[in-house]
């Protein structure tokens, strides 16, 4: 998933924000945050919004 396509691209320079949604969302989060990549993972909607407007602040 994105944890390994994040690896497979190596070197990434933009800020990552993944909104997850479905069954398995909240395990998906939780393996996202515990990964130690600069990916920020976000279940609703509007948690995504506030990550990507503190990353652009």
């Amino acid at each position: 998933g994105i944890v390994d396509a994040y690896k497979n691209i190596g070197n990434i320079h933009v800020p990552i924000i993944v909104r997850l949604q479905g069954t398995n969302a909240e395990q998906a989060k939780q393996l996202i945050d515990e990964s130690g990549l600069e990916v920020l993972s976000a279940i609703e909607l509007q948690e995504a919004a506030m990550k990507v407007k503190s990353v652009l602040a």
